[in-house]
């Protein structure tokens, strides 16, 4: 994934060095992907400008910023300030151009036009001609906000994001994107839907045979003989969530036994048990079990 605005491209357009970046592999030819630009005040400002390519780019803010200079195919675009937590969309099909100056952090999801015919291709819906926000307009989306704000600690050490997770969260945020606004039809949800009891065996095995959460959406899916989007829905009716939760969960088990059970550092546990690093497992098993794993440890070995 290089032709894009995203990574180290979309760094160039706006003034920034090596953005960090997270490429999904939602789809096999299809692009998108999530990246983090920021800086502080800049005295001088900065022109940037963004090319034209069949493509959008949602821009969740982090910060407040002020209205500022913006152009759309060479005509100004009046804007609003956007609040912390509000995206605006930015249709690559012209020329985006704006002078920066005030601090930034922004997470800009890159979603090509493949992408969303994909997606909507897979939920046998029309193609998606385009996304109707206009330009300029902040967009209050708890959902947009959410999602992005669960790719942010993936987004501090990229080379070991979880495979299952960033699938999953990209596939949640395309389809709401694509549902919320291009035109995109709801599935309505059935009131029945759930795994056979042997297509949850098989996928909870499969889930469990990569602990390290290298398995995509689309492979468990094959296991069981359904697309990705039936058994998303499906193993989440079954199970009560989807399936990076639970293999969150299984994780957490099995540190617990290894806890309990084995003289290994609280490091070797979580790298035997998947996580990216110690900080990464005793920050999500603190929030999961609402103590630390030393704690833990201590407190059933007494």
């Amino acid at each position: 994934m290089a032709n894009g605005a995203y990574g180290r491209r979309l760094g160039e357009f706006v003034g920034v060095q090596a953005p960090p970046t997270i490429g999904i592999q939602v789809f096999q030819r299809a692009q998108f992907a999530v990246t983090r630009v920021s800086w502080d005040e800049r005295d001088d400002g900065y022109d940037a400008r963004i090319t034209q390519e069949d493509a959008f780019l949602a821009c969740l803010q982090l910060r407040d910023i002020p209205a500022h200079p913006y152009w759309v195919a060479g005509r100004p675009v009046p804007t609003r300030p956007v609040t912390a937590g509000q995206f605006t969309l930015l249709n690559l099909s012209f020329e985006h151009a704006s002078y920066l100056r005030d601090p930034i952090d922004c997470l800009a999801t890159y979603v090509s036009r493949a992408a969303l015919t994909e997606i909507a291709n897979e939920h046998g819906a029309p193609r998606i001609d385009s996304l109707h926000i206009p330009p300029g307009v902040p967009v209050d989306d708890t959902v947009v906000r959410s999602l992005g704000a669960s790719l942010l600690p993936a987004l501090q050490r990229p080379e070991r994001a979880n495979r299952l997770f960033l699938e999953s969260v990209g596939i949640a945020l395309l389809t709401h994107l694509a549902c919320a606004y291009g035109d995109m039809p709801l599935e309505p949800q059935p009131k029945r839907g759930g795994l056979a009891p042997w297509q949850e065996r098989r996928a909870k095995e499969a889930i469990e045979a990569h602990i390290d959460g290298d398995i995509s959406l689309k492979q468990l899916a094959d296991a069981v003989g359904l697309s990705r989007s039936h058994f998303a829905r499906a193993f989440k009716k079954s199970t009560g969530v989807p399936p990076h939760r639970w293999l969150l969960g299984r994780r957490i088990e099995r540190a617990q036994d290894l806890l309990l059970n084995s003289k290994l550092s609280i490091g070797q546990i979580a790298s035997r048990c998947g996580f990216a690093d110690q900080s990464h497992f005793t920050r999500v098993f603190a929030k999961l079990v609402h103590v630390g794993p030393g704690e833990w440890r201590r407190c059933r070995r007494r």
